[in-house]
């Protein structure tokens, strides 16, 4: 047993985590070189004390960190690598920092300050939204000066999950909702938490736009169920994400492992994809990647036989309706109708998101209360209401089979 699963046994559990994916070749964002990068991220569940994960999954060279520290309720811990205080990742690898002595709550934020001192670039990341400093060394800084924008206010209006900082949010939560994450940070651990469960959210855009953090919000801190996202934008059940975006990521057949068993403490698996798998074909990639629906229900299979195999109880989340232009494609509707059928009636715990947000009026297209600029994603209102249906959901299978004690580690 390697000491981070020692000390997994001991009491760690996640209270976020995010799932890391490529960017190496797209634009999102410039590289990074004598900078600070800060992340501000919910905690679905307290403790009292935390670590956290950096990963260098993908990438062509080691990432150098040269310092990191920890901040909670505006207190901030420098924290060290096996009590050094900076560390190298080689490739494809991650790191553990050392536990910082802060109390966690839930529904608090944790702030993680990363300082880059040598050319690296935006490679292993996800999220949308972090803050970049002007050049220098500002881990466990209060004063952060931020590169060419102005300090988001943290108060009690704040969305959760922080909206992009950069984008006014529009009124009345008709906008996007877009969680906070960045660069190599992959995962954040509490100690002293005695979660009663961690539900692993595994799915495309609209899971990693936020409805696992508005979940984990929803919950008392009493329950101690911590809510996880694994969410990738653009992702698919079985094929990878095709060379030209490969932030896409890998397909979830493919990164089960990684994203789903090695989440500690994992007791429950929510598979929540939108219709990349079926939407994208003929659009975006190739036409000849297009499943049938036995394919896409194999695919399903095989993720809830991987799943149970290692003690998970797992949830399927109906499919959300598709974008106009792509609804207006009977074969692809059927395609997302059929599926959902399947999920209603397979025999298995599902939560019913399809029903949840679409239009009473036409069901082939999003409610426009619950639909983002696009109409194809869920916008703040409608990433909440995706949330009230799984806590309910959580709540009922509670009290029909109460959740057992978190203590599956890998």
């Amino acid at each position: 047993m390697s000491a981070h699963e020692s000390e997994g046994a001991m009491g760690w559990a996640p209270t976020w985590t995010q799932a890391m994916t490529d960017f190496r070749g797209e634009d999102d964002e410039p590289p990074f070189d004598d900078v600070t990068v800060r992340m501000t991220v919910p905690a679905s569940i307290g403790g009292s004390r935390v670590r956290v994960e950096l990963s260098n999954r993908f990438a062509d060279d080691p990432v150098r960190i040269g310092r990191c520290a920890i901040g909670v309720g505006g207190q901030f811990a420098e924290v060290s690598f096996d009590g050094k205080p900076s560390t190298e990742i080689p490739v494809g690898e991650s790191r553990w920092s050392d536990p910082a002595d802060l109390a966690v709550g839930h529904g608090g934020q944790v702030v993680v300050d990363v300082y880059l001192p040598d050319p690296t670039p935006y490679a292993s990341a996800n999220g949308f939204t972090f803050d970049r400093s002007l050049p220098g060394d500002f881990a466990g800084s209060p004063e952060f000066p931020l590169e060419g924008s102005a300090p988001a206010e943290i108060n009690a209006s704040r969305e959760f999950p922080a909206t992009n900082t950069a984008t006014a949010p529009e009124p009345g939560g008709a906008g996007w909702t877009l969680p906070a994450g960045g660069p190599f940070l992959r995962t954040v651990e509490v100690a002293g938490a005695g979660a009663k469960a961690v539900v692993v959210c595994l799915g495309s855009s609209s899971t990693a736009m936020g409805w696992p953090q508005y979940t984990a919000a929803l919950l008392p801190a009493d329950a101690k169920v911590a809510v996880v996202n694994r969410g990738i934008a653009g992702n698919r059940i079985r094929m990878d994400a095709p060379r030209q975006t490969p932030s896409w990521g890998r397909a979830g057949l493919s990164r089960f492992d990684e994203d789903v068993l090695e989440t500690h403490g994992a007791t429950h698996l929510v598979i929540a994809y939108n219709s990349n798998d079926w939407g994208l074909p003929g659009r975006i990639t190739p036409l000849d990647e297009m499943p049938t629906l036995a394919q896409l229900i194999d695919g399903y299979r095989e993720l809830l036989e991987r799943a149970r195999k290692e003690g998970l109880t797992v949830v399927l989340a109906t499919v959300t309706p598709l974008g106009p232009e792509a609804a207006d494609e009977p074969g692809r509707e059927d395609l997302r109708l059929a599926v959902n059928q399947w999920i209603r009636t397979c025999g298995h715990e599902f939560v019913d998101f399809d029903a949840a947000i679409r239009s009473p009026a036409d069901p082939s297209r999003l409610e426009d209360a619950y639909a983002a600029p696009d109409h194809t994603h869920p916008n703040v209102n409608g990433s909440k209401r995706l949330a009230q249906e799984m806590a309910e959901a959580l709540a009922r299978w509670s009290e029909r089979s109460p959740i057992p004690p978190a203590g599956r580690v890998r």
